[in-house]
């Protein structure tokens, strides 16, 4: 299920990549610019849940209230690594607690954790998908941020940063806390995540995901 990404110098081909992610440090390792659907992500419509795909952003339709679209990369497994996404809501939405994120230290869709912040809110959180459970667990708790945009419409970017058993979270380019998890043996998968308002349907727009390494 792909290889381990270990931490190493990528020269040539990934430094024009490098300098168009200015939120994700380090040297650029994978790179999605949503152009095109990714052949690694599966982005079929699943229950209620739609995305699209296509000039430049990838489209998180959530078509009921209190429900989540999680999308993995099956591809490379990461070590320590940078993962980084930029998402916004819909100005025209409701602005309730639609929340938008990266996922980090995956093995599969039944385990891996998920960095979220909630624009409406101004609030972040560290929610796990423990194996063998189709439930959150809930690693950190929604916690109130400044580094938040509170605005309907505006972009946040997320930024996982894992080292070991450690995990940064960063939200636009502000370290908001730190984690302690448990990251899967040989290097985890990475996506992204979001989740809809507790009483209303949601969309989300993501605007390019990558991942880096130092």
């Amino acid at each position: 299920m792909g290889k381990l990404v270990f931490c190493m110098t990528i020269m040539g081909v990934f430094s024009a990549l490098q300098a168009a992610a200015a939120t994700c440090p380090g040297t650029v390792v994978f790179q999605d610019t949503f152009t095109a659907a990714n052949a690694n992500l599966n982005v079929a419509p699943n229950g209620a849940t739609s995305v699209s795909v296509a000039g430049g952003n990838a489209t998180v339709t959530l078509a009921n209230p209190n429900i989540g679209r999680g999308l993995i990369y099956f591809t490379d497994q990461y070590g320590d690594a940078s993962v980084c996404t930029t998402f916004n809501t819909l100005a025209t939405d409701k602005f309730e607690d639609q929340d938008g994120g990266v996922i980090f230290w995956a093995k599969d869709y039944t385990s891996y954790y998920a960095f979220f912040a909630s624009p409406a809110k101004g609030s972040f959180a560290v929610l796990q998908m423990v194996p063998g459970s189709t439930s959150w667990a809930t690693a950190i708790p929604w916690t109130a941020s400044n580094a938040v945009q509170k605005v309907a419409g505006a972009a946040n970017s997320v930024r996982v940063q894992t080292k070991g058993t450690q995990a940064m979270l960063f939200i636009n380019d502000q370290q908001v806390g730190t984690l302690t998890g448990t990251p899967p043996a040989g290097g985890g998968l990475v996506g992204f995540d979001a989740l809809s308002s507790d009483t209303s349907a949601s969309t989300l727009i993501f605007t390019g995901f990558t991942v880096a390494i130092q």
